[in-house]
């Protein structure tokens, strides 16, 4: 497909790779320095982050609009120095990838959903990440993706990451494969669910488009051994420690 960066190594394999959610958030917070650095511990291959913008303009880690727990308003109406006065272990993008050894590769997520607080109409939150990635990181091991197809489209520096784009339950193999082609992105994130009933037959359809396959939700052992045996080329989990159990 078009568009591939030139890399030495790449986030997307030879597989099967073994990525940690939000780092490892069994035994840490979520998207914290902690629980990226158990998840290296654990033996991940590469980490999942999520990023949101502060109301200056920082980039954050935190999976939810509203910090959960705390009775505090959207993390886009707020400045950074808000954000970590309530919530010190909230660490920025910038923070969290000088956290993660550069042999760890990083699956960058961007949350900026048009039902959410902060929705950036504009995507310029994509390419602030993307250039804080080529600024401050080695672009070669970074894997951007998004619910937004508009995020991951191959424009400007984003042509320098891979990327992949992320779709919910309920979305079918057949039409996530064609719009992921359409966006001549490199992968396709569906949860496991989606593939569960036909594994094989689903990678199989990625594989005629071009497409990597990084399953996410796969957390108990046997949907990670499903995912592996299927030929998918990550597995995002929840529990990175019986990933590499089953990966070795």
């Amino acid at each position: 497909m078009g568009y591939d960066p030139p890399v030495e190594r790449s986030p997307l394999g030879p597989g099967p790779l073994v990525y940690a959610h939000r780092g490892d958030r069994m035994r840490a917070a979520d998207n914290t320095l902690d629980a990226f650095r158990l998840a290296v511990d654990a033996g991940a291959h590469g980490i999942e982050l999520d990023v949101r913008r502060t109301a200056d303009g920082v980039l954050v880690l935190t999976h939810d609009p509203v910090i959960g727990g705390l009775d505090l308003a959207p993390v886009a109406d707020l400045s950074f120095a808000e954000v970590r006065d309530a919530a010190p272990a909230v660490p920025s993008l910038a923070e969290g990838l000088a956290h993660i050894p550069p042999h760890v590769f990083v699956n960058v997520e961007v949350k900026n959903a048009p039902h959410e607080p902060g929705f950036d109409e504009s995507r310029s939150i994509v390419d602030e990440t993307v250039a804080l990635i080529v600024s401050d990181d080695d672009p070669r091991r970074i894997l951007l993706s998004s619910f937004d197809p508009l995020a991951i489209e191959p424009s400007g520096s984003r042509r320098s990451v891979h990327r992949g784009l992320l779709v919910t339950q309920g979305v079918d193999i057949d039409t996530a494969v064609s719009l992921t082609g359409e966006l001549y992105a490199h992968a396709l994130h569906p949860p496991f669910g989606t593939i569960a009933d036909d594994p094989a037959g689903s990678v199989a359809a990625c594989r005629r488009a071009g497409l990597a396959v990084v399953v996410w939700d796969a957390n108990s052992a046997p949907e990670i051994e499903t995912a592996v045996a299927a030929g998918c080329d990550v597995v995002i989990t929840d529990d990175p420690a019986t990933g590499r159990s089953i990966v070795g």
